[in-house]
């Protein structure tokens, strides 16, 4: 039996070409974001926060983020899995790291979940725009 796994995670500067790629998007629809990259633990390696963007959205954006990384699914997904299972979405909704709406999606490279990118500030069709536009420095 081995006592130890190897973990992969997305690269700091994965998560910066990524954040600054949605960041390009944002200005370019004029948007006003948070945008938080984070690790496959869900912990931030790169925010940004545009001027103008709501600071409360900030905490969507990390939690979006973290989400995505936990699960390995983006958060619009979240609806429709737990929409009969109300007790679930309940508990889910009360994890102060957790949220099930659009914006977050997992970073998957070679078929394992590196990290996720979170963007709060717009609507929830605006943040996934943005944390889509963040996947085109991908190879």
């Amino acid at each position: 039996m081995s006592e130890t796994i190897q973990i992969s995670s997305i690269s700091l500067e994965t998560a910066q070409k990524m954040a600054n790629a949605a960041l390009a998007f944002a200005n370019s629809k004029n948007f006003k974001m948070n945008i938080v990259v984070c690790d496959h633990a869900g912990h931030p390696l790169v925010t940004l926060r545009m001027p103008g963007a709501p600071l409360p959205a900030y905490d969507f954006a990390q939690r979006k983020a973290a989400t995505a990384a936990y699960y390995g699914i983006p958060t619009a997904d979240w609806k429709d899995k737990l929409e009969s299972r109300p007790i679930v979405m309940t508990g889910l909704a009360n994890h102060d790291n957790v949220a099930m709406f659009g914006g977050g999606q997992p970073i998957i490279l070679n078929g394992q979940v590196v990290g996720g990118i979170g963007v709060a500030g717009g609507n929830v069709v605006q943040d996934d725009e943005c944390a889509l536009a963040g996947f085109s420095v991908l190879s």
